[in-house]
């Protein structure tokens, strides 16, 4: 997927997920989530998030695998889900409780909201590079490649998929906010 893309799945994929848990995310998850839709690129200097960050994509590019590699792997995800559990835990070490208008007042709260978000879309864009011919190493530095799909990354069908996600999740999340009207 390009970067585009990558925004639209990860943010429209967050909009679906939070709609059906019934949370309403703000502007900090938001944010989180388009960031860690894009991040897995920052190991390629001409990607969107690349450009923004030239001398962090330049490492990562000829120093630390090359594009989908050490940034589109289990190495980072996992760290980043540890994090997130443990701020959760602490949340509710420091609260006792746990709830979404609680979670949005407190600093903890909205850490952990926000760590969540970005987590979710770090996994959507591998979910996203997953659905390319062009595959992941999911388990860098190991060679082996998932190539399940037979779509290129800038392929109209795969950004059009895309885009229907972020429809989708926005129409929910608007439907969920009238009905909190009526």
């Amino acid at each position: 997927m390009m970067g585009n893309a990558h925004l639209a799945f990860g943010t429209g994929s967050f909009l679906i997920a939070t709609s059906l848990a019934g949370h309403t995310p703000g502007i900090i998850e938001l944010a989180a989530v388009a960031l860690g839709s894009l991040i897995p690129d920052a190991d390629h200097p001409r990607s969107k998030i690349g450009r923004w960050l030239p001398g962090i994509s330049h490492f990562f590019y000829y120093i630390a695998g090359g594009h989908r590699g050490i940034t589109h792997s289990v190495l980072l995800v996992i760290p980043m889900l540890i994090f997130a559990g443990w701020l959760m835990q602490e949340h509710n070490s420091q609260l006792g409780w746990f709830s979404s208008g609680a979670l949005q007042d407190s600093i903890y709260g909205v850490g952990y909201l926000a760590m969540l978000a970005f987590s979710f879309g770090f996994l959507s864009h591998l979910l996203g590079d997953l659905m390319t011919t062009e595959g992941l190493r999911l388990f860098w530095p190991l060679p082996l490649r998932l190539q399940p799909s037979p779509l290129r990354s800038e392929s109209a069908l795969l950004n059009l998929f895309a885009w229907s996600i972020l429809l989708t999740g926005a129409t929910l999340q608007l439907h969920n906010f009238t009905q909190s009207f009526g």
